[in-house]
């Protein structure tokens, strides 16, 4: 794990030894910021952790997109290193998390890339940088030469005692995840609400706990009511199936789902079985369906209203108050966190954004790190000073290129896989190049009677873009749940033909 040492966590549980449950923790801020930290990791960094237990648990669907992905070959990718960008997708709050105790993200720091041509870098304004190996710089070559950040400004992202909320208060932590500041009156209302009556009933205990815990409490927090007790009590397997999944009133949208995007897909259904067999899809709507792995979990939440009924997420989420968190703009970026800059595809129905990635300045000279043959440099946050004894200085400032841009753009465009491609997707989220002869055999093993088959043409909308996110987290037929289940409208009225 990629934690500052091999820290733990002291916690304090007070016990119901009556019905061997966990009444609610009392800790520190460490396990707090933590907790915290869980909203800021994009889907696929969660479902990689998870996935990497002894006891591995799946994200409904989620899951699924990420195995599609680390299989689908290089030839359809428009960079070979969009691979790595969606199975390793990088957190918008990584220097914060770096300063936890237990930091679950096992990524390396970022790093930078300029043009492998020093004179792209060293023109005033003009010059780009990208946190992505290969990159197309807008002379047209792979901006692949890995420089660095100066090193004051390393160690000034690494300061600071607070990190998420407030570090000189203690808080208390119920079993389903609700988090408030720890006071006697707190804890006499939950005792209450719980019916609780007996003091002699409960039993204190304090445990000092690691990153096996932590990274299990992770999926804890994704599949279970009771986290806490599962954990420490009953040492129980989380599964997904335990889960209720209800599409309906969850998930909230405005607009018309017809105005939203142009993207479309054809689905083929079962009429008797009322199932989505497979859908015919261009390689726009694998983008936005892989982009779910690059999306923090509290974008999720809040696109879903802090309904989306994953485990006690729900409750942490709607618990966090602007008296915990050490400020507004903090508390903005739990409860919705951007996309790491340049992640954002041009199809974004959902209406995501990504943060701000700032000018860099860049620092080239030839000096005796090169023993005076060859530029070399670093880059900065501020402009700065005359570097001494070197020649040919030059200071200038460095825009961050789109990683999904095929044109060395600054802006959001383009995406993840080349086009115009087309894609069979099964209910469950497999993905399979476009093949007549293959979507026949297909077809044939499903053993449906040709006239039972029904063909629509369905105009992907932003409520639809939101029923296929929350689908993905719980289920295995997400299309037949998103086009065809929800709602009481049947195929005919709600598709055509």
């Amino acid at each position: 794990m990629a934690s500052q040492g091999s820290q733990n966590i002291s916690l304090k549980l007070l016990i119901d030894k009556e019905h061997n449950k966990v009444v609610m923790a009392e800790t520190n801020s460490d396990f707090v910021d933590i907790l915290c930290s869980f909203l800021t990791m994009p889907m696929g960094t969660i479902v990689r952790l998870i996935s990497k237990q002894p006891q591995p648990a799946t994200i409904g669907s989620m899951t699924t997109l990420y195995k599609e992905m680390e299989k689908l070959e290089g030839q359809f990718l428009q960079n070979l290193a969009f691979k790595h960008l969606l199975l390793h997708p990088k957190n918008p709050c990584e220097d914060d998390c770096r300063k936890l105790k237990l930091n679950l993200d096992d990524r390396n720091p970022s790093k930078y890339y300029i043009c492998a041509d020093w004179n792209c870098s060293r023109r005033w304004n003009e010059g780009l940088y990208s946190t992505f190996k290969n990159a197309r710089c807008n002379c047209g070559k792979m901006m692949d030469k890995e420089i660095s950040m100066e090193k004051e400004d390393v160690a000034a992202r690494s300061e600071g005692y607070e990190i998420f909320v407030r570090g000189m208060t203690k808080y208390m932590v119920t079993d389903d995840l609700q988090v408030e500041p720890m006071s006697p009156s707190a804890a006499l209302i939950l005792l209450h609400k719980l019916g609780l009556k007996d003091m002699s009933s409960l039993k204190e205990t304090t445990l000092s706990i690691g990153s096996e815990e932590i990274l299990t409490l992770l999926k804890g927090s994704l599949l279970s009511k009771t986290p806490l007790t599962n954990l420490f009590i009953k040492k129980q397997i989380f599964t997904v199936e335990d889960l209720k999944f209800e599409m309906g009133n969850a998930v909230q949208f405005q607009g018309s789902d017809k105005s939203a995007t142009d993207m479309t897909l054809k689905l083929v259904i079962s009429h008797s079985m009322k199932k989505v067999l497979y859908a015919e899809v261009g390689e726009d709507m694998v983008d936005f369906l892989f982009s779910f792995l690059t999306v923090p979990l509290g974008s999720i939440l809040k696109l879903l209203g802090g309904n989306s009924s994953l485990g006690s997420m729900d409750n942490m989420y709607k618990s966090l108050k602007q008296s915990e968190i050490r400020s507004y703009s903090l508390l903005n970026l739990l409860k919705e966190p951007s996309l790491y800059h340049g992640y954002r595809c041009r199809r974004n129905p959902l209406g995501l954004t990504d943060e701000q990635c700032p000018s860099l300045w860049c620092r080239s000279y030839i000096g005796p790190e090169t023993e005076y043959t060859s530029y070399t440099g670093n880059l900065t946050i501020e402009k700065t000073s005359v570097k001494p004894d070197v020649m040919e200085q030059e200071l200038s400032l460095l825009n961050f290129v789109n990683p999904v841009s095929p044109t060395g753009s600054t802006k959001s465009e383009g995406g993840f896989l080349k086009g115009p491609t087309m894609f069979m997707v099964t209910d469950d989220l497999v993905f399979t190049p476009l093949h007549s002869m293959w979507s026949l055999s297909f077809l044939k093993s499903t053993k449906v009677p040709l006239d039972d088959l029904k063909v629509f043409t369905v105009n992907v909308g932003r409520g639809h873009a939101l029923r296929l996110l929350k689908a993905s987290l719980f289920s295995k037929s997400v299309l037949t749940d998103v086009f065809v289940k929800v709602g009481s409208k049947s195929p005919k009225q709600e598709y055509k033909s």
